[in-house]
């Protein structure tokens, strides 16, 4: 992952952000783990074997903490961990099965020698303390689907094993479910559960594969106003907006309206490619007749000075060909000067409508920025109008 995957531990190594993902999936938004009983813990599981069997397994989760409740004099214990995803894997429940398995294998080993040590001889007939059963402490593995495109991949380890026919024996083959939010299969009521700064990150992930979707987003959602840098870096990387950020902007929250010109530049050259288009159009046609008219004219002139009718005619071809090889030229000038600045007005519009503004709030920014009269800024408005209307 990259950047990204630098990105994601440094957002989810935030209690409150790591506690509202597991919240929202697991609670559907309800604050039932608090950040306060997360302890953040090492990611990496190793498994290292015996004196017998020599192997080494390794694996490194992104994130893994434990969660210690208290409820007066009992405590429950609860392994949390965490594995951002950024590519499509349809062996994800593999990976997933192999922490925990390692982590499970690693406390079992635990349990064994504290009974040993307990007991101080021997082999015990059931790992655990003299007397009691083992109490491993439960795992839970979250995958968090980044994809740009929705996850289709397997959800389980029975998507990928070629099964046999016979329910009894397929009810006999043990299974693995991942447990995985997918914001680019989940409606905006759903993301919307998890609340907070996750929010915007879980918005921002559904329409990672699509710039236009996510700035209309962007827009229509607050919470995009005042994000925490470590969230702002994150969605930027994620979207692939190349916003660079500076040490100033740590200090104070980031409005991701405002703080990236590839906003506003975005609905700018809307503007100006619609702009050149009617630039180009109109311009081919007024240069068409100009051309036309400045042929005829320098025709007359040069066959009167040639002389009668071989030298009126002469003329005439050669005036209207360079005639409308210059009118055509100086139509294309004209043309792409009026699309251009056309296009900028129209740009304008469309950004400051997006903003929220009045249309007299939108008149006088035009009035001033282009130097225009309020006869001609209100006839920009209202092709615009006549645009959406159409």
């Amino acid at each position: 992952m990259g950047k990204l995957d630098s990105h994601v531990k440094t957002f989810f190594e935030k209690p409150e952000n790591f506690a509202a993902l597991f919240n929202g999936y697991l609670f559907q938004g309800s604050e039932v783990l608090s950040p306060t009983e997360l302890v953040a813990e090492k990611p990496t599981e190793v498994f290292r074997g015996t004196a017998s069997i020599r192997n080494f397994i390794s694996r490194e989760r992104d994130l893994l903490k434990t969660l210690v409740r208290k409820r007066g004099k009992d405590c429950t214990y609860l392994l949390l961990g965490l594995e951002a995803q950024s590519y499509h894997d349809a062996g994800m429940s593999v990976r997933c099965m192999m922490y925990d398995a390692i982590n499970y294998t690693n406390q079992l080993k635990n349990a064994r020698k504290r009974q040993k040590e307990s007991l101080g001889s021997g082999k015990g007939a059931f790992p655990g303390l003299p007397g009691e059963k083992p109490r491993l402490v439960p795992v839970i593995t979250l995958v968090l689907a980044l994809t740009e495109d929705p996850w289709t991949d397997c959800r389980e380890l029975h998507d990928i094993l070629d099964l046999p026919e016979e329910p009894v024996l397929r009810d006999c083959i043990a299974n693995y479910r991942l447990n995985i939010v997918t914001p680019g299969t989940m409606t905006e009521e759903e993301l919307l559960s998890y609340g907070g700064e996750l929010e915007a990150v879980l918005l921002a992930a559904r329409n990672a594969g699509d710039k236009k979707a996510f700035l209309k987003t962007v827009v229509s959602h607050e919470i995009f106003s005042r994000l925490d840098f470590d969230t702002a870096a994150l969605i930027s990387e994620m979207v692939h907006l190349k916003i660079k950020f500076n040490q100033e902007d740590k200090k104070e929250k980031i409005d991701m309206t405002q703080a990236t010109i590839s906003f506003k530049e975005y609905f700018l050259q809307e503007g100006r490619k619609e702009g050149r288009r009617q630039g180009l159009r109109q311009g081919r046609a007024q240069g068409l007749e100009e051309g036309r008219k400045k042929g005829r004219e320098e025709g007359r002139e040069e066959g009167r000075e040639e002389g009668r009718e071989e030298g009126r005619e002469e003329g005439r071809e050669e005036g209207r060909e360079e005639g409308r090889e210059e009118g055509r030229e100086e139509g294309r000038r004209q043309g792409l000067r009026q699309g251009r600045e056309e296009g900028q007005r129209r740009g304008v519009i469309i950004f400051l409508t997006k903003q929220g503004k009045t249309m007299a709030e939108i008149r006088d920014s035009l009035m001033k920025t282009f130097s225009l009269t309020e006869q001609e800024v209100q006839h920009d408005i209202d092709e615009y109008q006549a645009t959406l209307d159409s």
